[in-house]
């Protein structure tokens, strides 16, 4: 009787230091400003979630006209930045902003749900709330005179720009390197295959006065009859293994890959008990240690089975989920900042305004408020001169004839913060859908560019994917399963035995899982302009996608609308783990890391988990 009393005790003890502590984190979250970093400034780590170098393109296609916002990614001296891009026409040229690409992986990131559904006094559920932050970092596609027209020129941004032609990849390749874009000889051959089929090139350097970190996304708007397609060829010269490559179309109906297989992976071969958050929790965008390269390395293996040349859709559906995310009319109130003559109190208010801490952001502050000459050791560096805690100690060492001039920096941030991020809000308005394909290519696997078009058939794609679990709790620990079994949506279940605890870890009886045996892929598909989804068996799969290497969009594909009776359409599932859309689990309530600064958010973890680690200990014992 005792015993008893004293686990019901201890199970009320729990919940309620549990309850207790994240009302206190919710309390906390409320209290802290969007953009509130530790370092208290707008130079500290970002933190993005986001893993390894990667190719990210946002595409917009109407008609025959494309809008491409592509994020360009360096680490090194501005002296030696260069980037060289194959078009099909001379673009319009313009600067996006990197905050587009940080909301389009925080709105349509892959989501992990478990709904547990365990006997009654059994208490047990996969709570880890681990989130890894990884500052991206890539190579950049890297770019000599002779027979080479220079088309347009001009600066834009922080960049100075050429747009070049010529009908002699020799010529071209020896103006490249002779004028700084410095090209590999390997590149040579490449670049001869874009200059057969008529293309041109954007030539990219910074401008004499801009630093490496003023790097910002570049927007181009050309016409292109096959619509959305990326120059994987020549990106090969300064990839690295299994680089992911994101991209996002916008446009009336479901993008596809047309030259490309379509893969959807087995949901049974992804750790959800490590990487998977409790449906009836909190949310975090990946959880468990390692789970977002956990994810990438599995949708590596499924391409894998496809030639290596595969995309798998991640999202497709309404562009709604980016409504006022980027933009809104008021968001920001320029005129107090006008008013305030005090760099100190500037900086004070973009903080509070929640201003993005975006590169484009930190180009505008070192412009405005330029870091002198000579300072001492807590003033030389960019995250303390600009912190919020030790700005007016440091700006006493500017020069005399300094002057704070706040309708300047207003100026400035209309016009390189706010005026990209409005017309990119406003791109997201005009579409009916956008759809987001992801994989993972080797420099050996970059033989062909990825050309999309349009099918208004196929169903929509959700980005979170749930399934069923059941604990076998410990008769001795309410708290700790002794095995527990995945319902997956079609029905099959998958059992594995051995010591699940929390934040714990995992101990298989077995030494280890079955997720081991399953296969990454469980459907290599062709999809076509129309209809279902063609399953390709994989002693087909060489043959195919020599076939598939032929195909071209079908003109004014790019102008059609998604069907309302999509979903009905027979001929197997598209969504990235072969199921339709469900119930969006955003809409239970649930707050995420997105509406949590991203420095906050680990050490609002951290205190979770050591309270739970310490009220569990003080009931133990």
């Amino acid at each position: 009787m005792l015993n008893k009393e004293r686990n019901i005790t201890t199970m009320l003890a729990r919940r309620v230091a549990l309850t207790i502590t994240m009302a206190c984190v919710a309390i906390l979250v409320t209290l802290i400003p969007r953009t509130a970093q530790a370092c208290g400034g707008f130079f500290c780590n970002l933190g993005t979630p986001v893993v390894q170098a990667a190719e990210r393109i946002l595409f917009a296609v109407e008609g025959d006209n494309v809008e491409a916002h592509i994020q360009i990614q360096y680490q090194g001296p501005a002296e030696d930045f260069s980037w060289v891009l194959p078009l099909p026409s001379v673009p319009e040229i313009g600067v996006g902003s990197e905050e587009v690409f940080r909301v389009l992986h925080q709105q349509t990131d892959p989501r992990f749900f478990i709904e547990w559904d365990n006997p009654e006094g059994c208490y047990y559920a996969s709570g880890c709330y681990y989130m890894e932050d990884s500052a991206p970092t890539a190579a950049p596609s890297e770019g000599g005179e002779g027979g080479v027209t220079i088309l347009a020129e001009g600066a834009v941004g922080p960049y100075d720009y050429k747009v070049v032609g010529s009908g002699d990849p020799a010529d071209l390749f020896a103006w490249l390197n002779e004028n700084g874009y410095d090209q590999p000889e390997q590149a040579e051959s490449l670049i001869g295959q874009y200059v057969e089929k008529g293309h041109i090139f954007v030539a990219l350097k910074l401008l004499k006065d801009k630093e490496a970190g003023d790097i910002a996304p570049v927007v181009l708007k050309y016409n292109q009859e096959s619509f959305a397609c990326i120059p994987m060829v020549l990106t090969a010269i300064a990839a690295t293994p299994d680089m992911p490559i994101y991209s996002w179309v916008l446009s009336g109906a479901r993008a596809i890959p047309l030259n490309y297989f379509h893969v959807v992976l087995n949901a049974k071969a992804y750790d959800w008990i490590a990487c998977a958050q409790d449906a009836g929790g909190w949310y975090s965008s990946w959880t468990g240690p390692n789970c977002q390269e956990s994810y990438i390395d599995l949708v590596t293996k499924a391409t894998d089975t496809a030639a290596g040349h595969a995309f798998v859709t991640e999202y497709a559906g309404t562009p709604s989920v980016m409504d006022e995310m980027l933009y809104q009319e008021g968001q920001y109130n320029l005129n107090a900042l006008k008013a305030i003559d005090s760099a100190s109190e500037f900086m004070q208010e973009l903080l509070g305004q929640g201003f993005p801490r975006t590169s484009a952001m930190q180009g505008i502050i070192r412009s405005q408020i330029p870091m002198p000459d000579g300072l001492p050791s807590d003033c030389d560096e960019e995250n303390e001169f600009y912190a919020t805690w030790n700005i007016d100690e440091c700006l006493a060492y500017m020069p005399e004839d300094w002057e704070f001039d706040a309708e300047a920096f207003v100026a400035a941030i209309e016009e390189q913060l706010l005026d990209p991020l409005k017309a990119a809000q406003e791109l997201f308005g005009r579409f009916g859908y956008m759809t987001r394909l992801f994989s993972t290519l080797s420099p050996e696997e970059m033989t062909k560019d990825p050309i999309f078009s349009f099918n208004p058939d196929l169903p929509d794609v959700s980005n979170d994917h749930t399934v069923k679990g059941t604990a076998t709790c410990d008769p001795a620990d309410n708290w700790k399963a002794t095995e527990i079994t995945l319902t997956f949506n079609d029905g099959q279940t998958v059992t594995y035995e051995g010591e699940f605890w929390g934040c714990g870890g995992l101990e298989y009886a077995d030494g280890g899982t079955a997720i081991a045996s399953e296969a990454a892929a469980a459907e290599v598909q062709v999809l076509r302009e129309s209809g279902g989804a063609i399953a390709v068996a994989p002693a087909d799969v060489v043959s195919t996608d020599e076939e598939l290497s032929q195909q071209y969009p079908t003109g004014g594909q790019s102008n059609v609308v998604a069907d309302p009776d999509r979903n009905d359409l027979p001929g197997g599932n598209t969504g990235t783990f072969g199921t339709t859309p469900g119930e969006d689990v955003r809409s239970r309530g649930l707050f995420g890391c997105s509406a949590i600064p991203n420095g906050a958010f680990h050490w609002l973890i951290a205190l979770l988990l050591s309270v739970m680690f310490v009220v569990r200990r003080r009931y133990e014992t």
